[in-house]
């Protein structure tokens, strides 16, 4: 069973959260952001830095990262 995701506010408490971008990010700025959080890891638009923030376990980011490279999530298809 996957983790489901927990919309978080990250950055609160004056906790420092270093966001980074994918070296395959276009100019576009169609991007998505992470930050790793110890157990976690956080997910927002790059567009939208104050948006909403969503967060997933480690095993399921690697689940998805590695769905997304064998190509089982349709990405690109209509």
């Amino acid at each position: 069973m996957m983790d489901q995701p927990n919309p978080v506010r990250v950055g609160h408490k004056g906790a420092k959260v270093s966001w980074r971008k994918s070296s395959y990010s276009g100019s576009n700025g169609d991007c998505v952001e992470l930050a790793e959080l110890g157990n976690s890891v956080a997910l927002r638009d790059s567009k939208d830095r104050q948006g909403p923030v969503v967060s997933v376990g480690w095993r399921t980011m690697t689940t998805f990262v590695s769905a997304l490279k064998g190509g089982h999530m349709g990405a690109g298809q209509a």
